[in-house]
C-alpha cells in the first residue's frame, strides 16, 4: 500500500521579499505568494487529496485555503504544531542585517553552521528536527493509503529531507527550498522516496537535481 505526503514551503510572504526573519508572526503573503499557493492547486488538482496539515500560523493556512480552492475537491485542512516555524522570538520581525549586527542574536552561528546554533529560550534545529519528523511519521500511520499535503516552513521542510535522504544535519545550507514547490514523500512499506511531480522553471530544477545527489 502506497502512501503519498506532498510537503511544501507556503507561498511567498513580504518578509521573504525584505528579507526579514517572520518566526511565528501572522505574516501575510504577497500577490506572489497567493499566485503561487493557486498555481500548486492547479498542479495539485490531479490528485485525490485525503486532507490538508498546515503549520498553525496565518501564512500556511492561508496558502492551503488558496490552494485547495483550485483542487477539484476540496479536503479538510488541519492544523498541525509539529509542522510550526522553528522558535526564536528574539529574531522575529529583525532583517539578516540587523540580526548580523547583534552577536548575542548568534546569526553568524545559524549562517554557517545551524546545527549549533543555541539561542537562551529558542529552539535549536535538532528539537525541530525532532518533532517534524515525529509529526510526519505519524501521518504515515493515520493517513496510510492516502494522499496529503502539508504546507510548512523552509526549516521544517529542509530537516525532513535531511532525514529522509539520510543526511546529517551539518548540509541544512545545502538543501534548496523555494516558496511554494511541493515534494512527494512516496511511502510503500518501509521505504521512502522523494520526487518533485510538478513545478516548472529553475527552482524545480534545482530541487529535482539536489534529490538525485546531484546538486
Amino acid at each position: 500500500m502506497e502512501t503519498r505526503i506532498f510537503v511544501m514551503r507556503h507561498g511567498q510572504t513580504y518578509a521573504n521579499a525584505e528579507g526579514r526573519f517572520a518566526g511565528r508572526t501572522a505574516e501575510p503573503l504577497t500577490p506572489e505568494g497567493e499566485a503561487q499557493a493557486a498555481q500548486v492547486g492547479k498542479y495539485l488538482a490531479a490528485e485525490d487529496l485525503s486532507a490538508i496539515y498546515v503549520s498553525p500560523l496565518h501564512r500556511t493556512r492561508r496558502t492551503a485555503e488558496i490552494l485547495a480552492e483550485n483542487l477539484r475537491r476540496r479536503p479538510p485542512i488541519y492544523e498541525a504544531p509539529g509542522f510550526l516555524e522553528i522558535s526564536i522570538p528574539p529574531w522575529e520581525g529583525r532583517t539578516k542585517a540587523e540580526l548580523r549586527a547583534d552577536p548575542a542574536m548568534q546569526y553568524e552561528v545559524w549562517s554557517q553552521k545551524p546545527h549549533r546554533f543555541y539561542l537562551p529560550g529558542c529552539e535549536t534545529l535538532a528539537e525541530v528536527y525532532g518533532r517534524a519528523v515525529r509529526a510526519l511519521e505519524d501521518l504515515f500511520h493515520q493517513e496510510e493509503g492516502r494522499a496529503l499535503l502539508v504546507v510548512t516552513h523552509m526549516v521544517v521542510v529542509r530537516v525532513l529531507l535531511l532525514h529522509y535522504l539520510e543526511k546529517p544535519l551539518s548540509f541544512y545550507r545545502r538543501v534548496p527550498v523555494p516558496n511554494a514547490l511541493p515534494v512527494c514523500f512516496r511511502r510503500r512499506g518501509l521505504e521512502v522516496a522523494l520526487e518533485v511531480p510538478y513545478g516548472e522553471g529553475p527552482e524545480a530544477e534545482e530541487m529535482r537535481r539536489f534529490l538525485k545527489g546531484e546538486a
